[in-house]
């Protein structure tokens, strides 16, 4: 916040706001589906993007880390964890 302007510091709130859902759920203190937690990680990759695009630009950096070569990334599951594949124990 010292350093960013107004974009990068929205951007670094909706970034913490992102992580603090996926932080609640983890700890139980919000419930959801295995869908529902898998959207929490896709909003949260792409708070990551627009934080680091706010960043960027306001840095001056010229380039993106969006768009065709960068697609969005999908939340990765251990083989215990993933639809059809849950352990009782």
């Amino acid at each position: 916040m010292l350093l960013g302007g107004d974009d990068v510091v929205e951007a670094a709130h909706d970034l913490s706001a992102a992580v603090r859902a996926i932080d609640w759920q983890a700890t139980g203190q919000t419930s959801g589906t295995l869908e529902e937690w898998r959207e929490l990680h896709r909003g949260a990759f792409r708070a990551i993007n627009n934080f680091h695009e706010a960043a960027r630009t306001d840095l001056g950096v010229l380039g993106s880390v969006t768009g065709e070569k960068h697609p969005e990334r999908a939340l990765l599951l251990p083989a215990s964890r993933r639809e059809g594949n849950q352990s009782s124990g």
